[in-house]
């Protein structure tokens, strides 16, 4: 390397510190001088960004701490730029560079690489963008990057393998066809010019990618060729790499790898024009049959673009208004007048760099459906008292003062995560504001880029999408690509009158000065030799676990509640009140809590099987001031009669729309029913709804409390002083509402059952939705209880199975999209579940499927060499001794250990030490007794969601089939708990 090589570079262009020659190819390296980087958790982080002669630009990051390295490739052509003809082109072309290349010319070598070396790797294709990224153990970092390179250098796009992956993306889209998310994006894309790239449909078929063009005469490997060699200029490209090796070391294997992509230096596509037409398109009412049992209110405005105003955020301003949950929101007052149970605003999904979309979406409640108008209107009068009260800049100040705390003290994300966020904001932001640009802090305060944004949020400009059940066999129109039912009209002259004169309502108003932002950002020093948790009180009613932050020193905290409530889930009807009760007491604290989550902090309360839990956690100044004003209003709680009316309706919309799950998550739902002992079933919890009273839910809450006691954790800047005093002061509060700790002999059970030996077992369900066109099954291998050489084993299998079941059964065998192994804990009970789902495979096929792959993959480890085997161990080894990336995942870990009684603290490193013995033999062994066909140790259970749609099989599979679930779980032994 010959840094300011003489005569390389010349005159140096605006913003080139530096030029390089690595192995004969030039390195511009750019200034960074000038860009802000967070003081805390990249405080030893070192950054380089380079342009390469080809004109590549890349970022690199060296961080000697870090155990996975990360690469990624944006590259910036996206669904918007396919041919009119050819719907797809972009998202299949990035599945088919996937295959092979001329430097690994085998099949899959990219892929296989990655996940036998601790990582992964995947793609999406987005309107102007597709993005490639893999994480990798850092000592295989230089060989990954190697063949992650040659999809940009020389692939082998294989005309061999366009039909499987032509399948392939047609079981991507056949899973979102009854996805609501999917068709109302699809829906707002219909309804613009017909010749504009917005109208495009991204994602590809079966239709739009073999049968239509095959009609026209063309050639899909043809076209697809054309459009990889048209588009995937390195010009075009920005490249993000995070790796422990020094900087130089890391610019050397970039330049020597990425100076070979081609370059056509051609400008990236823009799509200037105006999506929509003045008035077949904009002040439109729109009126939609959605899949789910939901009303909802979508009203989306065009507005200028944001990426060019960035630095000022006004995207982010006036969704925090909007959006707002707090006293004279639009939400509050929403819910004050039972018309709606939530609201978002913000980027809608569809905008591009062009032309930005705002979206307001309100879900709505029964009778807020028949006041569709009313709740528009106060949308509207909420927008006219932005604009009256003006731009506010100290609601601005406060943005960004959150922001940049946020930013400075934000928790260390995965590094292919964050690689993935960097090269992506490469081809929009200024390289000075890039990494505060990818975490939305604001930078500048300018009254006209907020007000040119809300300016044009106007009647004349609304597009509102009323979704409702019970518009159904009211409209005619189809969209074409998901068939949603619709009716497009312009909005009527009477409303459009109302609401461009809806004056202000009394009711709404902007929020209050945040009373949470923290302040005090000092660190406790915590003592010598606390590296896990450990009891610091204990009585009759709690249990007190404590671990200062030894690891990522930030100010931050984690707070893990477990109330222990024997009433609570003694009934489907106790587990539906308490449940109801979590809904509504969040509800009632909203106005209030709110604000704690603006500002960082953030709760979460939820029903459980033992009673209820509450989680913690954010800036330590203030946390636990949440937390003791979250217990408090939950012992002092009276529940209102409206509330209750309004929660409960949406509670029994929720389970009734589980139907229309992805009929994957029916089968692992079903699966938990069969393998728990105590698990109460969702068409038990409507069953008490439809009948469940005010006064039955009053007299619950009337025992519910009788008998509490306390498990908790607490972690992070936090003194032990600090944690006992809470939990003492939590224990005065209990005692005060009356409540006496639970006996001895009410201490909760988790128990799970032991699945039969020998012969598997099946049970078929139907799905869920009859329109839903694909089936799933869950195929479970209970393997035992937990066990360090049991845990290492089994996981080492999975390791090395999933790779090879994915390929097998998707991409060989074409099942379909979701092709998963991965091991399963039903609480102490460890198991391996293999998940498919198709619409082309029936589930019986499909566990037959598995069947075959299980016998190849027996011959496999049979065959596999002893170097292989100890690469295998090695990668292991080194996924389990990661190093945490921050607090949240440190305190998930040691609460699992808690809850489940297990306390093994120092899991990762006492099985490593197992593993260290696990044999290739022993390994074989454990395929034999747990998977192989015959086996009278194995057990094995096939949970099937059918679909009507799958082609028929007459014959049931192999195993005995399970016609009443509790009667075959009343044959069955429990394991016992550790």
């Amino acid at each position: 390397m010959a840094p300011n090589a003489e005569g390389l570079s010349g005159a140096m262009e605006e913003g080139v510190v530096d030029v390089r020659e690595v192995e004969g190819a030039k390195c511009f390296v750019l200034d960074t001088e000038s860009m802000v980087r967070p003081r805390h958790v990249e405080k030893d982080v070192q950054y380089r960004i380079l342009r390469l002669e080809n004109g590549l630009e890349a970022f690199l990051m060296s961080d000697p701490e870090t155990d996975k390295s990360a690469a990624a490739v944006d590259v910036r052509v996206g669904y918007l730029s396919d041919p009119q003809d050819l719907p797809g082109l972009a998202h299949f072309t990035e599945h088919m560079l996937f295959y092979s290349s001329e430097k690994y010319p085998k099949e899959d070598e990219y892929s296989k690489f990655i996940s036998e070396h601790g990582g992964f790797c995947n793609a999406f294709t987005s309107a102007e963008d597709t993005n490639y990224h893999f994480d990798v153990n850092s000592g295989d970092f230089a060989e990954a990057l190697d063949r992650f390179a040659q999809f940009f250098v020389a692939p082998l796009i294989s005309k061999d393998g366009v039909g499987r992956e032509i399948n392939a993306v047609n079981s991507e889209n056949s899973k979102n066809l009854n996805s609501d998310v999917w068709r109302n994006m699809q829906l707002w894309r219909h309804l613009s010019k017909p010749d504009h790239a917005f109208h495009k449909f991204g994602t590809g078929s079966i239709d739009t990618l073999s049968r239509m063009p095959k009609e026209k005469g063309k050639d899909t490997h043809e076209e697809m060729l054309s459009f990889y060699s048209g588009n995937y200029s390195a010009n075009l490209m920005k490249l993000a790499v995070y790796s422990r090796l020094p900087l130089d070391e890391i610019e050397h294997l970039v330049a020597s790898k990425f100076s070979k992509v081609k370059t056509l230096n051609k400008a990236a596509d823009v799509f200037p024009e105006d999506p929509f037409h003045p008035t077949d398109h904009q002040r439109l009412m729109v009126r939609a049959v959605p899949i789910r049992n939901v009303h909802a209110l979508d009203l989306q405005f065009l507005i200028p673009p944001e990426d060019e105003v960035y630095r000022y955020t006004p995207c982010h301003y006036l969704s925090h208004l909007i959006g707002h949950e707090g006293e004279g929101s639009i939400l509050k007052l929403l819910k004050d007048l039972k018309w709606a149970t939530s609201l978002s605003a913000g980027p809608s999904p569809e905008s591009y760099s062009s032309h930005s979309l705002f979206l307001i979406s309100i879900e709505l409640t029964d009778e807020g459906n028949d006041h569709v108008e009313e709740c528009c209107k106060i949308v509207f009068q909420y927008l006219e008292l932005l604009r009256r009260e003006g731009i506010q800049e100290w609601i601005f100040e406060e943005l960004k003062n959150v922001g940049e705390t946020k930013f400075h003290f934000r928790d260390k994300q995965s590094a292919g995560y964050y690689v993935r966020e960097i090269c992506s904001g490469m081809q929009v932001y200024d390289r000075s504001d890039l990494l505060l640009a990818i975490h939305q802090v604001p930078r500048e305060f300018r009254e006209d880029a907020i007000r040119a944004a809300l300016d044009v949020m106007t009647v004349d400009r609304a597009r509102v999408l009323w979704l409702s059940p019970a518009h159904k066999g009211k409209v005619s129109g189809v969209e074409p690509w998901y068939k949603t039912e619709y009716e497009a009209e312009p909005m009527s002259e009477a409303l459009a009158g109302e609401l461009r004169s809806c004056g202000l309502n009394e009711r709404l108003r902007l929020p209050a000065r945040n009373q949470f932002i923290p302040t005090n950002f000092d660190l406790v020093e915590p003592e010598e030799g606390f590296d896990r948790p450990r009891m610091v009180r204990k009585t009759e009613s709690s249990e007190v676990w404590y671990k200062p932050d030894t690891r990522f020193k930030t100010p931050k905290g984690q707070v893990y509640l477990s109330l222990v409530m024997p009433e609570s889930y003694a009934t489907p009807e106790a587990a539906v009140c308490t449940n109801l009760l979590t809904k509504l007491l969040v509800d009632s604290m909203n106005e209030v809590t709110y604000y704690a989550e603006v500002a960082g902090l953030a709760y979460a309360v939820q029903s459980t099987t033992t009673g209820m839990q509450l989680i913690f956690s954010g800036y330590s100044h203030k946390l636990l001031v949440l937390a003791e004003e979250v217990l408090r209003r939950l012992l002092a709680y009276e529940p209102n009669e409206e509330r209750f009316g309004v929660l409960k309706e949406q509670m029994q919309k929720d389970f009734e729309n589980t139907k229309f799950d992805q009929p994957y998550q029916q089968a692992i739902y079903h699966t938990s029913i069969l393998c728990l002992q105590k698990k109460w079933h969702i068409e038990e919890y409507l069953d008490v709804l439809s009948r469940l009273s005010f006064a039955e839910f009053q007299e619950f809450l009337g025992r519910l409390m009788r008998r509490v006691s306390t498990q908790s954790m607490f972690l992070g800047n936090l003194t032990e002083a600090q944690c006992v005093g809470f939990s003492e002061k939590l224990e005065d509060i209990f005692a005060e509402a009356g409540s006496r700790p639970t006996f001895g002999s009410q201490a909760p059970e988790k128990r799970v059952m032991e699945l039969p030996a020998g012969a598997g077992r099946s049970y078929s369900r139907p799905v869920g939705n009859e329109d839903e066109e694909n089936g799933a099954v869950n195929i479970v291998f209970q393997i035992g209880l937990d066990s360090p050489k049991r845990n290492v084993t089994l996981q080492l299998w999975v390791q090395i199975a999933e790779r090879a079941a994915f390929h097998s059964l998707r991409s060989v065998e074409q099942i379909g999209y979701i092709v998963c192994v991965m091991g399963w804990d039903s609480h102490q009970v460890k198991n391996v579940y293999f998940i498919l789902q198709s619409s082309t495979h029936h589930p019986v096929a499909i566990d037959a499927s598995v069947e075959k792959f299980l016998v190849e993959f027996e011959k496999r480890l049979a065959e596999m060499p002893d170097q292989e085997f100890a690469d295998q161990k090695q990668s292991l080894k080194q996924s389990k001794l990661e190093k945490l990336k921050n607090l949240a995942q440190e305190g998930k870990r040691h609460w699992k250990e808690i809850e489940e009684g297990t306390l093994s603290f120092r899991r990762q490193e006492v099985e490593v030490e197992e593993l260290e013995g696990v044999t290739l033999a022993e390994l074989r062994e454990f395929h034999v007794r747990h998977f192989e066909r015959g086996s009278k140790e194995r057990r094995k259970l096939s949970v099937r969601i059918i679909s009507g749609k799958t082609p028929k099989r007459e014959d049931a599979g192999e195993g005995e089939r399970i016609e009443d679930v509790y009667k075959f779980k009343r044959g069955l032994q429990t394991y016992s708990l550790i």
